[in-house]
């Protein structure tokens, strides 16, 4: 059987694309699948499957999973969704994954974001507390590395986005900025590690008296 991997999926409608070993996109529905639920597929699955052919083309069929892709997902309480996943896909460049009464799922690369209301609170429980009071985030540090630093910080700046510190460049090698989201989360966007200047910088400090 062929294998491939899912590049594509939409756990609202149920289907997704595998990508073949031809480098085409096969699409395939979740009733294609075999041992295995469609809500537990990730993109970046290595799959196995079979070709049917359909009156609408080519098709995957007998679906199974060989290996999954480790993925890290986050998820976020918010006030408004329809403004916090506005704010992640127009803003930040998330795309909607799915979109379910009270719960959001978007993706960017391999980040993984879940937007819930916050009649979903569960931890920690705020008790007697409003939710209106609660400072989110405490102690989170969320980070997003983007290759074209300078431009993403200009489009959040054109924004209007609290930027909390500004554009740097931090003796670790890489170039960061730090901003809230709508509902204070806090983010460091953040450039790759430059390594070579990095190695540079410790190259040149060997020897020197501590």
């Amino acid at each position: 059987m062929p294998q491939g991997t899912i590049t594509r999926l939409n756990h609202t409608r149920g289907y997704g694309f595998i990508n073949t070993p031809e480098n085409e996109d096969l699409f395939f529905h979740r009733s294609n699948i075999t041992d295995g639920q469609f809500s537990l597929l990730q993109v970046g699955d290595q799959v196995t499957y079979t070709v049917q052919f359909t009156s609408r083309g080519p098709r995957a069929d007998q679906v199974q999973v060989q290996s999954q892709s480790v993925r890290l997902q986050v998820n976020l309480a918010v006030r408004d969704l329809q403004v916090s996943a506005a704010f992640y896909t127009e803003t930040f460049g998330f795309k909607e994954l799915s979109n379910d009464p009270g719960y959001i799922l978007l993706q960017r690369n391999e980040l993984v974001l879940g937007l819930k209301t916050d009649e979903l609170l569960w931890y920690p429980d705020p008790g007697e507390q409003p939710v209106e009071s609660l400072t989110r985030g405490v102690g989170v540090e969320l980070v997003l590395e983007i290759s074209d630093i300078g431009q993403f910080h200009a489009k959040m700046q054109q924004a209007g986005v609290a930027i909390r510190e500004p554009l740097t460049e931090q003796p670790w090698g890489a170039t960061d900025f730090r901003m809230l989201d709508p509902d204070g989360y806090y983010w460091r966007i953040t450039s790759p590690r430059d390594r070579d200047a990095v190695q540079a910088e410790e190259e040149s400090t060997e020897g020197e008296p501590a």
